[in-house]
């Protein structure tokens, strides 16, 4: 039932509708060059950690409260853990602290003041 007015080409020598590309699965090996992790790849992550501390502990509040339990017990691991996650700065947020110098080219400023009064003047009083 196929059209006779479709052709596979357009009449031109060589164009012809190219075969797809196959998709190769990828390696298991460990690569050098990874591929980059995305916001979207982060969002996900996190979700899909939140959904796995939902199924097994039940709320995020009970996975707390079971690393303090080992963390009592003796574990510096979940110590050291439950201690960043409490004291932790938001490292997004914090930004730089470098500040470039402000140059007032106006004059009318106290620092300005101050060095206009330390100033000697050495010019000739003839002229």
């Amino acid at each position: 039932m196929n059209s006779k007015e479709i052709k596979s080409t357009d009449g031109r020598k060589g164009n012809s509708r190219k075969k797809s590309i196959p998709k190769l699965k990828l390696p298991e090996v460990q690569r050098s060059n990874k591929p980059m992790i995305n916001k979207a790849k982060k969002e996900k992550k996190k979700q899909y950690a939140r959904k796995a501390v939902k199924t097994v502990f039940g709320s995020e509040v009970a996975m707390f409260e079971s690393m303090a339990k080992k963390a009592k017990e003796g574990s510096y691991n979940h110590m050291k853990l439950l201690t960043d996650i409490m004291y932790e700065a938001d490292k997004e947020t914090s930004g730089s602290n470098v500040k470039a110098p402000i140059i007032n080219f106006i004059g009318d400023s106290d620092l300005s003041k101050k060095v206009k009064d330390k100033i000697i003047d050495i010019t000739p009083e003839d002229e």
